[in-house]
């Protein structure tokens, strides 16, 4: 208030000084735009955000307001990358820069230099104080880290199933070809119970029946007071006693939180997380096809060595096959068949000659006449022979008697009366008895 009526008698004593000079307008606005540069210094201002507009220069015009008044304000791009977080309407700031006249206009406004979230020191030191305290507990030991799995077939993810980072989150996975299942367990992430239902959600996780491979804690960026569940005590022991691999994706790169720290792996962002798991399948896939290649070029080596080998044997084994042994008998059966026939052409008429010649001398012999005599004989005996045939002779009516012991009875005396005999006759034998 001093620097205000200091700068109001300033304003008043210069005007009546020049009381007697008529100004034109912008004249009016250059010295006026010249005189709140020298006497209002750099400030602090604490106000609620309304009106935000953001241009594609990257300039973006608010206006500053609390319950009693409200001041324009301008943030140019320049200096927009010294803010942390991003401008929303209705967020509360305190706001660091200078006032200045815009003299188109005659309106005057604060170009802001640096901006921070009011309450944010405060909350900035209880997250300073909590962060020590379970530093000290031994949460954040790096010795404690679990590995996260190179291949996590079922991922949990407790968050907002409304929000936009886990439809980020779900796009990338899907865009990268990752193949699992992701499951969302959802809570709060902002406000007052959002912490328990997340903690609830985790011991939820552990005691599944889904055997969840991997634990994500997800939301988008957001002020402090947004991030705050999440810096949450309860929160973060339990987010270092989970006996699942944890993931913190909370916020932006910028944004750094307790479950950060007590997770086993933190993500810049909810794209960062999901860009991580499919890498991670990204590099396990290419390298199994590199290894598919290398197995199929060693297997296709060894099927064709293993093809000429076996064409070998196969040649192998049709020259000494025993149709192949069969079928060089047949041949050299067919050249000594053919070498045979040529010795007979040439033997065979020789022979015939020599026993046309033979036949000659026998017919002139004296055997002859000697031989058409024993032929006589040789014909007479077997006539003889052929009358005594016992079939010729049975055939004349004669026959055969053999008692029961079959001994042939050549006399009446070896017969006695009822003696069982058999009787040959021609056409069979026929049994009797002697009466």
């Amino acid at each position: 208030s001093a620097c205000k009526g200091c700068f109001l008698l300033s304003m008043q004593s210069d005007f009546l000084r020049q009381s007697d000079e008529i100004l034109s307008v912008g004249e009016f606005s250059r010295r006026f735009k010249m005189l709140v540069k020298t006497q209002v210094p750099e400030l602090w201002i604490r106000g609620e955000i309304s009106n935000l507009k953001t241009y594609s220069s990257g300039h973006i015009y608010f206006t500053l307001k609390d319950s009693d008044a409200s001041i324009q304000a301008v943030l140019f791009k320049g200096y927009s990358r010294m803010i942390s977080f991003p401008l929303r309407e209705g967020m509360k700031i305190l706001a660091f820069g200078e006032v200045s006249v815009y003299e188109a206009r005659g309106n005057y406004q604060l170009v802001i230099k640096a901006a921070m979230q009011d309450g944010a020191g405060e909350l900035a030191k209880r997250f300073e104080l909590l962060k020590q305290k379970l530093s000290e507990d031994g949460l954040f030991d790096k010795s404690r880290k679990r590995q996260i799995p190179v291949l996590p077939q079922n991922i949990a993810v407790i968050t907002s199933p409304s929000g936009a980072a886990i439809r980020d989150f779900c796009r990338i996975l899907i865009r990268r070809y990752w193949r699992g299942n992701v499951f969302i367990l959802p809570a709060r992430v902002q406000g007052v119970e959002s912490a328990p239902e997340i903690v609830k959600q985790i011991h939820y996780a552990q005691e599944s029946k889904y055997n969840f491979d991997l634990l994500i804690l997800m939301r988008g960026g957001g002020s402090l007071e947004d991030l705050w569940s999440f810096n949450d005590e309860s929160l973060a022991r339990a987010v270092a006693a989970s006996t699942i691999p944890t993931i913190s994706a909370v916020g932006h790169e910028i944004d750094f939180t307790l479950s950060d720290f007590s997770a086993d792996l933190r993500a810049e962002t909810p794209s960062a997380a999901a860009e991580y798991i499919s890498s991670n399948f990204i590099e396990v896939e290419n390298m199994l096809s590199r290894n598919y290649e290398l197995i199929k070029r060693a297997v296709d080596f060894k099927v064709n060595s293993s093809q000429a080998a076996l064409r070998r044997a196969e040649d192998v084994l049709r020259l000494n096959s025993p149709s192949a042994r069969l079928e060089n008998s047949i041949m050299r059966v067919d050249d000594l068949e053919g070498r045979l026939r040529a010795m007979l052409e040439r033997f065979v008429p020789d022979r015939k000659n020599a026993l046309k010649h033979l036949e000659l001398k026998l017919k002139s012999s004296p055997c002859i006449a000697k031989t058409a005599v024993f032929r006589e004989k040789i014909d007479a005996c077997q006539k003889r022979l052929q009358s005594l045939d016992i079939n010729n002779v049975l055939a004349r009516g004669f026959s055969i008697i053999k008692d029961d012991t079959g001994k042939v009875v050549s006399s009446s005396k070896m017969l006695k009366t009822g003696t069982q005999i058999s009787v040959l006759l021609r056409d069979g034998e026929r049994s009797a008895k002697v009466l």
